[in-house]
């Protein structure tokens, strides 16, 4: 091989090592860059919160839970009063029926089963029915099946009595538990009148129809007026120059006096 071929192939591996150098470097440059605008992309998020990264991400303002300003849930109250009045008993027979029949019977005089019978039981007080040993935790707890009571019993029956030997689930559902209570209502002869529905929250007064409400600056100048007392008003002082202008008229009257005497 002669000497032209040796600065040939020479040649060729220096013109390689300069690639491999220049790539190194792009790379490093390219990467580094990138892993910058990480590092200030996480510090920006981490500087704002998560309802302005989506605003400015998607451009669609949401209110995110947990962000400040953020309102509690406002929880909702039962109204047994107004669930019951428009309950349907003839679906609560066939709920209890799928649901209760198996342990309970609702006959008037029928025997009682793996719990009491329910004939007659609204009203009735819990430990009542003679034959049926009750749960101690539920004798402990005493009082009358009301229909609030009935209604936190039939919700759940082992977090309502801790340690009842009743092994029913409960029925959580709101319309299946009021249907069933209106049906043991229309099985109690002596049943209490259903409860009332909660009363409205009172709206704000409104004024009667045709009047209107006094504008905020009439109302005001009528206070101001109510308010201000009485102004008296002082007589009006003589002038000062009344008795000057009495003698001077009475001067006139003198001088005749005075000419006659001379005379």
């Amino acid at each position: 091989m002669g000497e032209l071929g040796v600065n040939k192939i020479l040649g060729a591996l220096l013109a390689t090592a300069l690639g491999l150098m220049a790539l190194h470097q792009l790379s490093g440059i390219v990467f580094s860059h990138g892993e910058d605008e990480g590092h200030h992309g996480e510090e920006h998020a981490e500087a704002t919160s998560m309802s302005d990264q989506m605003c400015a991400k998607y451009a669609y303002c949401v209110q995110v839970a947990g962000a400040a300003g953020a309102s509690a849930p406002v929880e909702e109250v039962f109204d047994l009063g107004a669930a019951l009045a428009s309950a349907d008993a003839s679906k609560g027979e066939r709920a209890f029926k799928a649901q209760c029949a198996t342990c309970h019977n609702i006959a008037d005089g029928g025997a009682n089963g793996t719990g009491p019978n329910l004939h007659g039981v609204v009203g009735a007080a819990k430990t009542v029915h003679p034959g049926f040993t009750y749960s101690a935790a539920l004798s402990g707890i005493g009082g009358e099946w009301t229909y609030e009571e009935l209604n936190h019993w039939i919700n759940n029956p082992s977090a309502y009595a801790r340690g009842t030997s009743m092994s029913f689930a409960g029925l959580r559902r709101d319309s299946d538990r009021v249907n069933v209570i209106a049906y043991l209502a229309a099985n109690s002869p002596n049943a209490p009148a259903l409860p009332a529905p909660l009363a409205a929250e009172p709206d704000e007064a409104v004024p009667a129809e045709g009047e209107a409400a006094p504008a905020e600056g009439e109302a005001a100048a009528t206070e101001a007026v109510e308010s201000d007392a009485p102004v008296e008003t002082a007589p009006d002082a003589p002038a000062e120059d009344a008795p000057e202008a009495t003698a001077a008229e009475s001067a006139p009257a003198e001088a005749p006096a005075a000419e006659e005497s001379h005379n």
